[in-house]
């Protein structure tokens, strides 16, 4: 028993100082210790989060069902291009396929897709331990976050990575996949080689990257060879270090250097804000949508007028407290807009719609007496109601103007939309003034998809004036004026999704709750 005893009490100090000797140096870590930023493991995940700009020449070996295929490029890593453009190639073999330039366009354009200043690191200082050390070689593990990643570095999630220090100096990091990729993707293994410049700080010197994918009898397997032939800081200061290739001629620009751009005139700054990390959409759409609304309108005033004459308020001759109307609108509408600035866009839109009311107007005992001072033509009732119903339905046209102002920071967005509609309903003969608002807070998930809450407001001259024509049964016509005054739903929530569909389709729908709910659709293309 004592031996067990014994035993348990030296294996629980064996592992306790085991896992003491894993844990970082005090108030500090590995990295740091060694005076080695960790930013350096950003450039592990992608060579373009390193400062200054670079030209590599990389060899890419694609081989499939017993086909090989060999390309040689160079790549020329520049944020401050005058063009906006960080990224540009030069296909050397002059052996790409139309199908294989667009896919490299593809790749390019998404490499200025994430941020070089969104976060401090992209790995994850917790997970950062000591694995082993051999003569004077100290390996290091860690792993990156699981969040707040963006998806062009997806991959990186579900991989580890060992470092190696040599004298304390930086020598490579590994990554390899520890979980099972997207895109068939089976295996990735990547070493990426640095060396300290003699200017201060460490670069990438070359890097490796073997990558399996496919399934059954398509498997496809891709080595690139990536090596650095110059680097310069921020201030265009050449950087050196121990073998150093000869110095290249600089690219400038080639007939065949492949290019893609960040966008064109429209938005204003919005090169500079996709450089920035931000994915902005096309300047310019067309979309139509429906919105349909239900809410309960209460009367607080009521005139008429016949033939031009004197004005009848008819306010004690109703309950207006007691008198409601339904209110069920269908709008469809087309709207066009662009995007000025990433935070401002302008819109216009036409369209109509029809508007059932369905109420009524509760009858006050003094409105007898009114009724038989009205001119036979006018009414007739012999028998009059508690109420007036109101079942009636009627067609608007419908257009306006719209502003949006829009923000974000990470995955949370803000939104203003305003809009001014002018809605003329015809058998009415009136115009009405509508300003909307809705602030919306979204948020951005996988696949292009968004979630949006907010809330509605509309604001409108509550004092409606229009005419009737009325025909008497001898043919004449006679011209019956109104003035109806009512108490409308000012605010609503609003919860919606958003999905854009590639870069050109976009939808999305919108559901109102509270006193007056509605729904929108929403379906657009993008130019």
């Amino acid at each position: 028993m004592k031996k067990i005893l014994f035993s348990t009490v030296l294996f629980l100090f064996i592992t306790s100082f085991v896992n003491a000797q894993q844990k970082g140096p005090v108030n500090s870590n590995y990295l740091i210790e060694n005076g080695i930023s960790p930013r350096v493991l950003d450039a592990a995940a992608s060579l373009f989060m390193q400062d200054g700009r670079f030209l590599n020449e990389a060899v890419l070996i694609k081989e499939s069902n017993g086909t090989k295929k060999e390309y040689h490029l160079e790549f020329l890593f520049d944020p401050k291009y005058k063009d906006g453009m960080d990224l540009r190639v030069v296909n050397k073999s002059n052996n790409l396929t139309k199908k294989e330039t667009k896919q490299l366009r593809k790749y390019i354009e998404r490499s200025h897709y994430f941020s070089r200043m969104s976060r401090d690191y992209l790995y994850d200082e917790e997970s950062l331990k000591r694995a082993g050390k051999k003569g004077d070689t100290l390996i290091l593990e860690y792993y990156y976050q699981k969040k707040d990643i963006d998806p062009y570095l997806k991959n990186i999630k579900r991989m580890k990575g060992r470092i190696y220090l040599i004298k304390g100096a930086l020598y490579k990091v590994e990554l390899e996949n520890v979980r099972p990729l997207k895109k068939k993707i089976n295996s990735l293994k990547k070493t990426v080689y640095y060396a300290k410049t003699n200017e201060g700080g460490y670069i990438v010197t070359s890097m490796t990257e073997d990558m399996s994918s496919g399934k059954g009898d398509k498997q496809v397997t891709t080595k690139i060879l990536t090596k650095t032939l110059d680097h310069r800081d921020d201030n265009g200061l050449e950087l050196t270090w121990k073998n150093k290739p000869e110095q290249p001629a600089y690219l400038s620009a080639q007939p065949d250097t492949i290019n893609v751009k960040l966008g064109g005139v429209l938005p204003f700054l919005g090169k500079e804000t996709t450089k920035l990390g931000y994915q902005l959409p096309r300047p310019v759409g067309v979309a139509g949508f429906v919105y349909a609304h239900n809410q309960l309108l209460e009367f607080t005033g009521l005139e008429v007028s016949f033939n031009n004459g004197n004005w009848y308020n008819l306010e004690n001759l109703f309950a207006l407290e007691d008198s409601k109307v339904n209110q069920l609108s269908d709008i469809y509408l087309a709207k066009a807009d662009v995007w000025l600035f990433p935070f401002f866009n302008i819109m216009a839109m036409v369209g109509g719609g029809v508007n059932d009311l369905k109420g009524e107007l509760v009858i006050n005992d003094d409105l007898r007496d009114f009724l038989e001072d009205l001119p036979e033509w006018i009414i007739d009732v012999p028998n009059l109601p508690r109420s007036i119903p109101i079942n009636s339905s009627v067609t608007s046209e419908v257009y306006g103007l719209g502003a949006i102002f829009a923000g974000g920071a990470g995955d949370f967005n803000i939104t203003l939309n305003y809009q001014l509609l002018f809605t003329k309903i015809v058998e009415a003969n009136t115009t009405n003034m509508v300003n909307i608002i809705t602030p919306m807070v979204g948020y951005s998930l996988p696949f292009g998809l968004s979630v949006l809450a907010g809330a509605q407001g509309q604001f409108y001259n509550t004092q409606l004036k229009g005419y009737f024509d009325i025909e008497d049964s001898e043919g004449v016509m006679h011209r019956l004026d109104y003035l109806v005054d009512f108490e409308p739903v000012k605010w609503n929530g609003i919860f919606g999704l958003y999905i854009g569909f590639n870069k050109h389709w976009e939808m999305s729908v919108q559901i109102g709750f509270g006193q007056r709910t509605s729904l929108t659709a929403v379906f657009g293309y993008r130019f």
